[in-house]
């Protein structure tokens, strides 16, 4: 992941990633892995505003996905487009994937003959 043409904003998940085993694993502060691993505290803590976001939408979007169990992510999309969450469909589609959401399928009715 690290190497030419990654950006310092692809890496720093790994080294959040990095940084919390470090401290949980050898017990070592806060201040002292940042420190070694070369970024700054508010790094550390910061958090992502988009997995925020994320998470009202996941919500959201389980929510429909129960109440609505044929509709696929396009439908969906649309729906939370109707609430006010107007969201990329490339955006839905990869949440809808990730959370393992599909399209229910009929059972067949067996014919008595």
């Amino acid at each position: 992941m690290v190497g030419p043409g990654t950006t310092s904003q692809a890496r720093t998940p790994l080294k959040k990633q990095i940084a919390i085993f470090l401290k949980d694993t050898f017990a070592v502060s806060e201040r002292r892995v940042c420190r070694v691993l070369g970024f700054s505290r508010t790094t550390y803590r910061r958090k992502s505003p988009e997995r925020v976001k994320d998470l009202v939408l996941v919500e959201r979007l389980r929510a429909l996905a129960r109440e609505r169990p044929r509709f696929g992510y396009r439908r969906l999309h649309l729906m939370l487009g109707r609430e006010g969450l107007n969201v990329n469909h490339k955006r839905v589609y990869r949440i809808y994937r990730a959370e393992g959401l599909a399209v229910r399928k009929k059972e067949r009715r067996k014919l008595n003959v």
